[in-house]
């Protein structure tokens, strides 16, 4: 089994003993897992979709310190594409 099966896994377990979200999103952020990579590890333990994930991951007090940066950055890059479609 590789790493990343074993750690879907080991979530799996631990939210099926009732441990909270907001628990296993601070293990991945210790864990030294980056935010989209933590994304993608809650999408598959929770088999949910990719866009639910980041949300749930988004508003999460574990990465609450840098959501306002995130937004803006989000909003910056969409603000660009919109200028490269009316150029």
């Amino acid at each position: 089994m590789n790493n990343d099966n074993e750690l879907t896994e080991n979530l799996n377990k631990m939210l099926a003993e009732s441990v909270e979200r907001e628990s296993v999103i601070k293990f991945l952020r210790l864990s030294n897992y980056s935010k989209a990579e933590s994304i993608v590890i809650l999408k598959n333990a929770l088999g949910i979709c990719l866009l639910e994930a980041q949300d749930i991951i988004h508003n999460s007090q574990t990465w609450s310190d840098v959501k306002e940066y995130d937004a803006k950055l989000i909003n910056d890059f969409f603000d660009f594409l919109e200028g490269l479609g009316s150029s």
